[in-house]
């Protein structure tokens, strides 16, 4: 999954954030490595002063924060707050009057961890988005008051942390979400991975802002207490120190009961963590610091203020404490899982499917476990008698396939297979295979060569290495796609290349995800360009041209327009049909505002006559899901396999098949042929 630069996001915020807020919530040439298909066998001040420590933290008027200087008392020094049970949680004090020990290891274990001491992060919904929580301190919209200057040496120990975006934060949000794989950021998080553990992995905060004001549906807002325990108990665990905020507005309210407030301030005691009582400071408030021109849920400028002022101070207090409790500083450093290569090539052991009569469909599958992505086998599906055989176990993936289906190309992490299904071997080709990408190898035109990346001699562009290749289905000509990898299949792509003859590689401009027909004459391919920010980087139409032909010969897909509100559909993936003539297209059909896939749709577009057909479509999240399809050999059916949720919230695989003779579309096939808790998804796919 290749990401769009951060650049290009931040360009697009002050766009996006305004709209929530109105809303709701030159190196030398090189050449990939080439083996024949014949191998041999082989089986600012950084620490606050004494002064800056003890400087009052006062509640006895909070609406003067930031707006009149305060008569300070010195605070209390700290001590070691009980778990008390309160018999009102409005008492509870709006700044934490003393941090408990507790934080002190916590912290320690996030700095064992790796965690980054200058770095924090905020979970939360619309209303803890960067334009207006936190970020205005980052920005100079907002500042101390004069009273309270140690509090600028927070803001300039976090510096960097004030004005970022969160992926854990974002309008409609709930505590659900921060858990959900699916409400990951697809431009920043890997597959698999929930908000949460995204964020940890990107920005590695030592401190985590948790203030999540919503819950969507009434009838099960008990259900909050659940997620915001699990939120705490990830947090803790990765030694990252949370301070909640409780919420000024009561939009949740049952019966007159306040809900989600009380959950706040008796998990905040119970895990001995720094609260802020938010609520209670905003009584201070006209309209108790929420806008009275809008829907009774969000916060009126001074509310605002008010909010960021004390999340400041409760940052501060909590920094500081730590900082004099002689918790250890440890460098800061990236926390995630690198993949190692192991001392010894493994023997593949090879199971051998049937597959006369109809042949079959060979894959790779991936499990993510929270963004932790591992090869999970090689695999084969008989569509005529609906068997599914697994041909390679765990750490194998699939790269090729040949035309009559007889050999594989597969890898084990750096080492390179081909694999002979007749015989049930297996030849080492490479013990230095690059396998971050989406497909490293392939059999040249006539499959007595494999071309595939190598790490050793990467193949170099002027953005960045290759880590993907696109076949051409042409010997003279490669094209790739370049930039840097951090894991499989979580690249960050600098453009798609274009090598001819070994020469030096160049840019293909405007081309984004190219697919070749089966001769090498056509390129179907997106433009990278159509991803805007006011389309939320979807792109919608599809293009397609002549290899040879230039731009003369380009042809522009535009889809038929799609109803309901703020939805933005994109083209998800295609296929050229074995003959060339026909393009099979899987669409994407995205609602932004539920932040979800509202549906799967499918096209066939005949490239003779130019008619686009709707094939059908499919309601849910399947088209999320790294939707895989391939035609027949004979060009005449399609076979998708899609992945959707159960009710058990378990990822399942199911086979759906489509044909062009009857005409039937969509038609389930053969239903949860693989079922996993964690995120299974298919990587590559042929009917041979």
């Amino acid at each position: 999954m290749h990401r769009i630069q951060k650049i290009r996001r931040t360009a697009a915020f002050i766009i996006l954030t305004a709209f929530l807020i109105l809303t709701a919530c030159q190196p030398a040439a090189t050449q990939p490595t080439v083996a024949n298909t014949k191998p041999e066998k082989t089986t600012a001040s950084s620490q606050p002063t004494e002064t800056e420590t003890n400087a009052a933290i006062t509640e006895e008027d909070p609406q003067k924060t930031g707006e009149a200087s305060e008569t300070k008392a010195p605070a209390p020094s700290p001590t070691f707050t009980p778990a008390p049970t309160l018999s009102d949680w409005r008492q509870a004090p709006i700044s934490p009057k003393a941090i408990h020990k507790r934080v002190l290891d916590i912290y320690a274990e996030g700095q064992r961890q790796g965690r980054d001491p200058h770095s924090f992060s905020v979970i939360g919904d619309c209303q803890a988005i960067p334009f207006v929580f936190m970020g205005p301190f980052g920005r100079g919209a907002l500042e101390p008051d004069p009273a309270e200057s140690q509090l600028w040496n927070a803001i300039n120990y976090f510096d960097e942390s004030f004005d970022r975006w969160a992926v854990t934060a974002r309008g409609g949000f709930t505590a659900a979400s921060i858990l959900n794989s699916l409400q990951a950021d697809p431009e920043e998080c890997k597959p698999g991975e929930t908000p949460l553990t995204c964020e940890f992995r990107i920005n590695n905060p030592a401190y985590v802002l948790v203030t999540l004001e919503t819950w969507l549906d009434p009838d099960t807002i008990d259900r909050y207490e659940v997620y915001l325990r699990q939120i705490l108990d990830t947090v803790i665990a990765k030694g990252s120190v949370p301070i909640l905020l409780t919420k000024a507005d009561s939009s949740e309210m049952r019966d007159g009961t306040h809900v989600i407030n009380p959950v706040i301030v008796r998990l905040a005691y119970e895990y001995q963590l720094p609260l802020v009582n938010f609520w209670r400071a905003a009584q201070y408030l006209d309209n108790y610091g929420i806008d009275p021109e809008r829907e009774g849920f969000h916060l009126s400028e001074a509310g605002y203020k008010l909010k960021n002022v004390l999340a400041l101070r409760a940052l501060y207090q909590t920094w500081t404490f730590i900082q004099e409790g002689g918790a250890g500083q440890v460098a800061a450093g990236d926390a995630s899982p690198t993949p190692t290569a192991t001392s010894a090539a493994p023997e593949p052991q090879v199971t051998k499917p049937d597959c006369e009569s109809g042949g079959c469909v060979f894959f790779g599958r991936a499990q993510s476990s929270d963004g932790v992505v591992t090869p999970a086998g090689v695999y084969a599906y008989h569509v005529s008698s609906q068997t599914l055989t697994q041909v390679l176990g765990e750490g194998y993936d699939l790269q090729d396939v040949s035309a009559d289906g007889t050999r594989l190309l597969v890898n084990h992490g750096p080492y390179l297979f081909e694999v002979n299904l007749n015989e049930g071997t297996a030849n080492l080709v490479s013990e230095t295979f690059l396998y971050y990408g989406g497909q490293g190898a392939y059999w040249n035109e006539d499959e007595s060569e494999i071309i595939y990346l190598d790490e050793t001699t990467p193949l170099q562009a002027d953005t960045g290495d290759a880590f993907t290749l696109f076949p051409t289905n042409r010997d003279d000509t490669l094209v790739f796609e370049a930039g840097s990898c951090s894991g499989k299949d979580f690249c960050q792509s600098q453009g798609v290349y274009k090598q001819t003859d070994g020469g030096k590689p160049e840019a293909l401009t405007g081309v984004k995800q190219p697919v070749f027909s089966p001769d090498g004459s056509l390129i179907a391919f997106l433009n990278p360009d159509a991803a805007k920010a006011e389309n939320y980087y979807h792109i919608p139409y599809l293009l397609m041209m002549e290899t040879s032909g230039g731009l003369g010969t380009q042809r522009t897909l535009y889809f038929p327009a799609e109803s309901g509100f703020e939805v933005y559909p994109e083209v998800d993936s295609y296929a050229f049909s074995p003959n060339g003539d026909m393009l099979f297209i899987l669409y994407n059909v995205y609602s932004e505002y539920y932040e979800r896939s509202e549906r799967l749709q499918t096209y066939l577009w005949n490239l003779d006559n130019g008619v686009l057909y709707n094939f059908g479509d499919l309601e849910g999240v399947s088209a999320l899901l790294e939707p895989r399809f391939a035609w027949s050999p004979e060009g005449d059916q399609i076979l998708l396999f899609l992945t959707d949720l159960t009710e058990e919230g378990k990822y399942r695989i199911s086979v759906y098949l489509s044909d062009l003779t009857t005409g039937e579309k969509l038609i389930l096939l053969d239903e949860d042929i693989l079922t996993e808790i964690d995120y299974s998804y298919l990587t590559n796919f042929y009917w041979r």
